[in-house]
């Protein structure tokens, strides 16, 4: 399961560091299982709905081995800053350049 090794991942950072803390309570306090409703919809609770600025039109974005979920008029404006952040790029990192599609 990706989740039981972000976690494990998480569970190993030092404990001592007050920004590792601050961060692991933040992001794993914020976990939660959705349940599917009986059309198959997700059902995401209020807290995380609130926090990503969900709405009634959504985006969902692939990445990898997980995906995303946007608020439509904040991926629009991400997206955008993203496009004009590509274009101030002189090359692409090496590990892009050697990338095999």
């Amino acid at each position: 399961d990706e989740w039981q090794k972000v976690e494990a991942k998480l569970v190993r950072l030092p404990t001592l560091n007050p920004k590792t803390r601050r961060f692991q309570r933040l992001f794993l306090g914020h976990a939660s299982e959705c349940d599917m409703d009986g059309q198959g919809r997700l059902l995401i609770p209020g807290l995380l709905r609130d926090y990503a600025c969900l709405n009634k039109k959504l985006v969902l974005v692939g990445q990898v081995n997980k995906f995303e979920l946007w608020s439509e008029s904040v991926w629009d404006q991400k997206r955008k800053e993203l496009l004009a952040q590509n274009q101030d790029m002189e090359s692409l990192p090496e590990e892009l350049e050697n990338l095999i599609l």
